[in-house]
This record gives structure tokens, C-alpha cells and sequence, in this order.
């Protein structure tokens, strides 16, 4: 099966008005501090930190007028003539440290090999599309073997072997998946089997003797590496980063980073946050450091910056706002209360669901219906009487929080789409930091935007080879 696909190719880099990454970091950290009321509080603590107070009467004013059009040029960069000069100097400031937009269509088509077929429309896009870079960074370093971290159900693998003859070993930690990948191969491509070999391995920076092993038992004649990894999830990616660093035999290295916000907390307290492998270069570890980065780049700062681009907000109709809006305030309001009762809530379901309800009243009171089966409240062992979510008097202090509130729920958006404004400065600040810690070991390293961001929010890959 031939499948056709088109993106932008687009590098990730230093704005040009900066004349190095030190001085990028420099004045994405003074704006990230500025700004922190913006981020730095999750969204469920919307109403206990009283967020939206920090928003101008100006700014009040200026958003309540917006259309739909307006609020998506907003998040966008763009403000209208009449909007309040401190919000032009936010939105000036935002356009100067986004990434540069060096876009370029890029059209591809690929076989997907039957073992492939069935995989959601997001995988094969992402693996059809990496397939290709992967090619280019293997033929220039003239490697002879994929090693795949974290190969899943071998999609990747398969797609590497079908349209380029790539040996390919793919590493996972799933004995499960290894399986399955296993079983798959065995029924629907018998032949890749002395090229596709799949090895369950729980990989870390400390992997480079089982790995070096695992090539041995599997392909012992191939001697130059190319290291991927499609969803190089939270720590993974800076321990695949030493592996490449330290293993001679890794000639070349492609890999997806995501999940920033599982990123390994080393130590907290009240005021700072220590991660430990964010930040990676000893350039912007210096200037966290110097601004005190510790107390405001903080969990929510990583959460942001692996939320959905502004390509998929501004994609949003006014009814699709307003049900997002809804759902931010309703969670809000259940935190403020479950806060002045001296408890904590627990959710009960991954997914709350969403109404259907075109009257807000009405939406909440169907949110209030279903809390008893979508949230827990966790008592206090100091407190005398146990509260449950579904007490009169809890349900009652719901919808008087809810009375007061309500006509707010515009501005919660608004918060909502200054944050996406700001989404690929938080990204950007996390990536090029990686690549800054790969160009101080002294390799050739770059991001490159491989899917379209719609489609595959984390769509970056972090390239790199060795001279």
C-alpha cells in the first residue's frame, strides 16, 4: 500500500535577532520570569491562586470585545490598533522569541508494509514521515544498522526495512509489545526476519553493553549505528543522548522527544523545582542559575510546552471555545471548593466526558451530576467529619462558586490562548537546550520539524552525527 503525505520542513533555531543561543536563553528566561503568572499555576488552581486578576481592566475590556477571528489572531501574534499597549508589548516580545518560521513543503510517498496496516492515522503519518529522515542521516553517515529505541509494535522497524533494506534492530521494554511485534512478523512478513529482529531491553544511559550485545547475538557483521527513536518519552531522550555520546559504533542519531512534563523531579520544595536532566547544557544551566530559573520553570512550564500547538487552537469554532471553556471552569471551581472544605479531589476517570448542552446553567448542572462518578474527594486525616462529593451542602457550595464565577469563563479561554501563544517558546527554550548540550560534547546537532503539528503535536526531531 502506497501512501502519499506532505508537511513542512522546518529547522528549529535562534531567531535571527539573537546573535547566539546564550543570549536567546538569556531573553526567553527575563520574559518566562515576567510573565509566570501565565503558566506557572496548573489550570485547575485557575481561581485558588486568582489568576485572571492579573489581567487589566484595559485588558478585561479589550478581550470581552473579541470575535472568534480576533481571539485566533491574538494567540496567533496579532492585536488590533486599539488593543492596550502592555498587551502589545506581551505580544511583541512573544513574536520576537518564537521559533523562526523557515517552512518549506516537503511531499512524500512510502509503502507501508502489511504488517503495518491497521495503525491509527497519527502513527503512520509519523512514521512515514520520519522513515525518510532517517534514510538521509543513515546514507550520509554511511551506517550499516538501525538501532530503534523503544519500537513498540515495530511499525518503524518495518517501514525502515519495506522501503529501504535497513537491518534494523528494535529495542522495547514491553515484553508484551516484543511479543506481539514478534507474532506479527511471523505471520505477515516471514522474510524480514534476519533483517528485523526485535530485543526486549529497559534502555537508560547506562545500556551500552546489552545493547553492544544484543548486536552481536543479532547482526555481528554490522559495525556503523544509527540510533532513532520515534517517541523518545520524558528522560529517555537525554539518556539516549549520552548512549550516542559514548558508544563509538553510533555514527548518527534521530529521535522524537515528548513528554516533557515526565521529566524526573531530582528535588522540590515550596519555592524551586530541580529536574534532573532538564536543563542538559551547561549553557543554560548557568543561566538558571544566574536568573533563578529554579523557582518559576517549574512542572507547569513543562506541561505547556508538550500541549497542542497553536495550529490546533486557532483550528477551534466559537462553540468548540466555549466547551473547552466550560470544562476549565467547571474543574476550577471544583478545586476552589474542595480547597475552602479542606480536602482533595482524586479523579476517578482519565476523561470526565463532555455535554452536549448548549445552555452553560445547564452544562453544570449535568458536570455537578456527574461528579459522584468522575471524582473522589480524599479527607483530611486531621478532619472530624468525612465530606463526600455528592453532599448536599458540597454540591450546594458548587453551584454558588459556579453563580459567582460563571461570567468568567470567556477569560479562562483567553488564559488558555495566551499559554498556546507562548507553547513554542516553552518547547523551543527545552530543545535547543539538547541541542546545546550536544554541540558543547562537540557534534553537529539541529531540530528539524518532521510532522505536521496538527496531526502530531510533538513534532520535532533532535538530529544529530558524528564527524
Amino acid at each position: 500500500m502506497l501512501i502519499h503525505f506532505e508537511t513542512k520542513a522546518e529547522l528549529m533555531s535562534v531567531p535571527s535577532n539573537y546573535s547566539s543561543t546564550e543570549e536567546y536563553f538569556s531573553e526567553a528566561l527575563v520574559f518566562l520570569n515576567t510573565y509566570k503568572w501565565l503558566y506557572c499555576n496548573k489550570n485547575t488552581d485557575i481561581l485558588t491562586k486568582q489568576v485572571l486578576l492579573n489581567f487589566s481592566k484595559e485588558w478585561v475590556g479589550y478581550f470581552n470585545h473579541l470575535s472568534i477571528d480576533d481571539f485566533h489572531n491574538l494567540v496567533k501574534g496579532q492585536v488590533k490598533n486599539s488593543a492596550p499597549e502592555t498587551l502589545k508589548i506581551l505580544l511583541n516580545k512573544i513574536n520576537d522569541l518564537k521559533p523562526p518560521d523557515n517552512l518549506a513543503s516537503v511531499e512524500n510517498t512510502i509503502k507501508i508494509c502489511d504488517s503495518n496496516h491497521g495503525l491509527s492515522y497519527k502513527k503512520m503519518h509519523e512514521i512515514a514521515l520520519l522513515a525518510p529522515v532517517i534514510q538521509k542521516i543513515y546514507q550520509e553517515t554511511e551506517c550499516d544498522l538501525v538501532v530503534d529505541i523503544g519500537s513498540g509494535l515495530g511499525y518503524l522497524p518495518n517501514l525502515l526495512h519495506e522501503n529501504y533494506k535497513f537491518s534494523v534492530l528494535g529495542l522495547e521494554s514491553s515484553k508484551k509489545y516484543v511479543q506481539i511485534a514478534q507474532q506479527n512478523q511471523k505471520k505477515q512478513q516471514p522474510k524480514f526476519k534476519n533483517n528485523v529482529k526485535f530485543y526486549e531491553m529497559y534502555v537508560n544511559k547506562n545500556s551500552e553493553t546489552s545493547i553492544k550485545k544484543a548486536i552481536e547475538e543479532n547482526f555481528p557483521h554490522k559495525k556503523q549505528i544509527c540510533v532513532t527513536g520515534l517517541h523518545a518519552c520524558a528522560d529517555l531522550s537525554i539518556e539516549v543522548l549520552d548512549l550516542f555520546i559514548n558508544m563509538k559504533t553510533a555514527r548518527a542519531l534521530v529521535i522524537m522527544p515528548c513528554c516533557y512534563h515526565r521529566i524526573r523531579v531530582a528535588r522540590e520544595d515550596t519555592f524551586t523545582t530541580h529536574f534532573e536532566n532538564f536543563p542538559a547544557s551547561n549553557t543554560l544551566k548557568d543561566l538558571f542559575q544566574k536568573y533563578d530559573a529554579y523557582s518559576f520553570i517549574r512542572q507547569p512550564f513543562l506541561r505547556l510546552a508538550c500541549q497542542k500547538t497553536s495550529e490546533s487552537f486557532v483550528s477551534m469554532c466559537k462553540e468548540e471555545h466555549l466547551s473547552h471553556s466550560l470544562q476549565c471552569m467547571h474543574r476550577a471551581i471544583l478545586q476552589l471548593v474542595v480547597e475552602m472544605k479542606n480536602c482533595s479531589v482524586r479523579r476517578l476517570k482519565r476523561k470526565s466526558g463532555k455535554s452536549d448542552a448548549t445552555d452553560i446553567d445547564e452544562a453544570f448542572q449535568i458536570y455537578l451530576n456527574n461528579l459522584k462518578n468522575t471524582h473522589k474527594l480524599v479527607v483530611n486525616p486531621d478532619q472530624k467529619n468525612e465530606i463526600k462529593i455528592s453532599d448536599e451542602a458540597f454540591l450546594f457550595k458548587m453551584h454558588e462558586k459556579w453563580i459567582e464565577h460563571k461570567g468568567a469563563c470567556w477569560l479562562v479561554e483567553v488564559l488558555m490562548g495566551l499559554q498556546t501563544a507562548i507553547q513554542s517558546i516553552c518547547e523551543n527554550v527545552i530543545l535547543l537546550d539538547r541541542v546545546e548540550f550536544l554541540k558543547e560534547k562537540g557534534f553537529h546537532c539541529y531540530n528539524r520539524k518532521i510532522t505536521n503539528d496538527f496531526i502530531s503535536p510533538r513534532c520535532w526531531a533532535l538530529i544529530a552525527k558524528k564527524h
